[in-house]
């Protein structure tokens, strides 16, 4: 079967549909991966009251549109991600069949076409999983970084156009090496902190085992401007999201004074990561097993330093990294322009 076999909105049809139903499954991952909790067992419940969800309230999009945003089991608000989630996995599925199908010669092989679109879709879906999880959590998981470049490195020939293997293992190992030596371990013994996680190293693993070197290093730059950008236009708007697990100064603490606050003690969990409440409950400090700063959150006044907080860097790569896969040249060239 040949492309131009199929009507052009079949196949969008089919992919919107095909995009919402994996969306449903990135919900789950985004909320158990975070957790440890496996995708597979136990089924779709409620995370409020633990009911099971039956099939036919589970379907993306229209079930949370018709349950107004409801659980039906107990009432309790689902959150406007879950909707957000599906619509966008819809739509970016559309999006690659429309280039990485549609695009194509109408004499080329459907089947083809359909296996490069199917991961493709792939490697979108990990990026939609990693925007949600790090922005909540401040972690991106191994199964979308680690899992999602073993995949991209061995589907190369499978791929319609074939990518270059050279550049997607240079794109992969340098993208890797370059965050994870420059910006974790250099940064970190120069300043004392971290400048960006591990979890950030190994995203760049990820993006350039699809995009290569070229890709990688569009995300890298491409993704800390936009960043800045966002750290700029939030710290001047005041709209500040501290992620999950910093803390805000405790009511009893005084202000000014953080010599007359007791800290309690510190958070050990078992594989040794500690926690530190200080400075009056305005800083939050995780340290590794060896005694390594690994995060830190600082509660500071936005108006006086809007930069200094902390700020999740995987959305802005994914979002880099999305601009890359659907415009690639045309945006490289228009950076350039900009910049030179």
């Amino acid at each position: 079967m040949l492309v131009s076999d199929l009507s052009p909105w079949i196949l969008r049809t089919v992919a919107f549909v095909f995009g919402a139903l994996w969306g449903s499954f990135f919900n789950v991952a985004i909320y158990r991966w975070p957790r440890d909790m496996s995708v597979v067992s136990p089924p779709s419940h409620c995370p409020h009251c633990k009911s099971p969800i039956p099939a036919h309230r589970n379907v993306p999009i229209l079930g949370w549109l018709l349950l107004r945003g409801k659980a039906a089991c107990c009432g309790a608000r689902i959150g406007a991600r879950y909707v957000l989630v599906e619509a966008t996995s819809a739509l970016l599925a559309v999006a690659v069949v429309e280039q990485f199908v549609i695009a194509q010669s109408p004499s080329a092989s459907l089947a083809d076409a359909g296996v490069s679109a199917l991961l493709y879709f792939f490697f979108v879906g990990g990026l939609v999983v990693a925007t949600f999880v790090d922005a909540e959590w401040m972690e991106i998981p191994d199964e979308v970084t680690i899992g999602g470049a073993a995949l991209g490195l061995a589907t190369v020939a499978v791929r319609t156009p074939s990518p270059d293997a050279a550049e997607l293992a240079l794109g992969a190992g340098g993208g890797f090496l370059v965050v994870q030596v420059l910006l974790v371990w250099s940064w970190e013994r120069l300043t004392g902190r971290r400048g960006m996680g591990e979890g950030d190293s190994k995203f760049l693993l990820f993006i350039g085992a699809f995009l290569g070197w070229k890709g990688a290093l569009f995300a890298l730059v491409a993704g800390a401007l936009q960043g800045m950008i966002y750290a700029i236009v939030s710290g001047v708007t005041g709209r500040d999201r501290a992620p999950r697990g910093a803390a805000a100064p405790p009511a009893d603490a005084p202000a000014g004074d953080p010599d007359k606050w007791v800290p309690p003690a510190p958070l050990v969990v078992r594989d040794g990561t500690r926690a530190t409440l200080s400075d009056g409950g305005r800083r939050l400090a995780v340290e590794d097993p060896g005694g390594r700063l690994a995060w830190e959150h600082v509660a500071t006044d936005p108006s006086k330093d809007p930069l200094r907080r902390a700020i999740p860097f995987g959305p802005f790569l994914a979002l880099a990294a999305l601009e890359f896969l659907f415009f690639g040249e045309r945006l490289v060239e228009a950076y350039f322009e900009l910049f030179m």
